[in-house]
């Protein structure tokens, strides 16, 4: 190949460069040209009502607002050792956190004992506007629930941490009990979960629940609720049982037979 040949060969590189260049540019200019026009079309900006018509359309059900603020909407009735934190607006003084006594009162200042139990703080604020509008011009209360002591269950047998459950609400499930309780160990026999409702006459009830199906397939049909005083019993395998009867007598056994290895290995 001679140098003319290299030469020509290099302004064809050249050219097919340019041309490629400015074909380039021509379809950006069309492109520019077809969006000029296109008007131009805004986003649609979805409001809070657009967009629950939207879920409306899919299916998707929707929350109703009073849950989404359990806290504000809470119907949990207060008992014996609940506490409260009531707030005033401006006024310190009559401010502050109290214990329900057991009579179902609270020692409130300027007006003495007032009885809340049964009531849900809601309840509570309205009964203290009352009271306190003889003192204060308008008084604004809040009342939040500081500590609930007042409604328990039990959680007894094979699992993580057996006792007392709090509850902040009237009622709980099988479910919520067995989560704050440490979920049932591998020694439990689930199966035969027993739910005992007490009763002053000397007869509980007793209904069988398989916290096996409520926990690990999801079967809610055993998610029973438990109200204040129920007692849910996880009791234990017959191979748990076994072993807790015979580890007391095998453990003195082979400690003696520990011992005797030691002295004869002495002499």
């Amino acid at each position: 190949m001679n140098k003319n040949h290299v030469v020509l060969r290099g302004l064809l590189v050249l050219l097919l460069i340019g041309s490629l260049g400015a074909w380039d540019d021509i379809d950006k200019a069309e492109a520019q040209n077809f969006a000029n026009l296109v008007p131009e079309e805004k986003e649609e900006e979805l409001s809070p009502l657009n967009v629950e018509e939207i879920l409306e359309n899919e299916g998707v059900p929707l929350l109703p607002q009073a849950d989404l603020n359990s806290e504000s909407s809470s119907k949990y009735t207060l008992g014996i050792e609940d506490v409260i934190q009531v707030s005033v607006l401006r006024h310190p003084e009559v401010s502050g956190q109290y214990v329900i006594n057991g009579e179902g009162n609270i020692q409130y200042e300027f007006i003495g004992d007032v009885q809340v139990i049964g009531l849900t703080k809601d309840e509570i604020a309205k009964l203290l506007v009352e009271k306190l509008s003889n003192y204060i011009i308008s008084p604004e209360v809040t009342v939040k629930i500081a500590g609930y002591n007042s409604k328990v269950v039990y959680v007894i047998g094979e699992v993580g941490r057996p006792g007392k459950i709090y509850m902040r609400g009237d009622t709980i499930t099988i479910r919520e009990a067995l989560v704050q309780a440490g979920l049932p160990l591998l020694s439990a026999k689930g199966g035969k979960t027993l739910l005992i409702t007490p009763s002053s006459d000397g007869h509980p009830q007793q209904k069988n629940v398989n916290v096996d199906k409520l926990l690990y397939k999801g079967d809610l049909r055993e998610n029973l609720v438990m109200s204040p005083g129920d007692t849910l019993y996880v009791p234990p395998t017959l191979m748990a049982k076994a072993l807790r009867v015979i580890q007391p007598v095998a453990a003195p056994v082979g400690t003696a037979s520990g011992l005797g290895r030691t002295v004869t290995t002495g002499f």
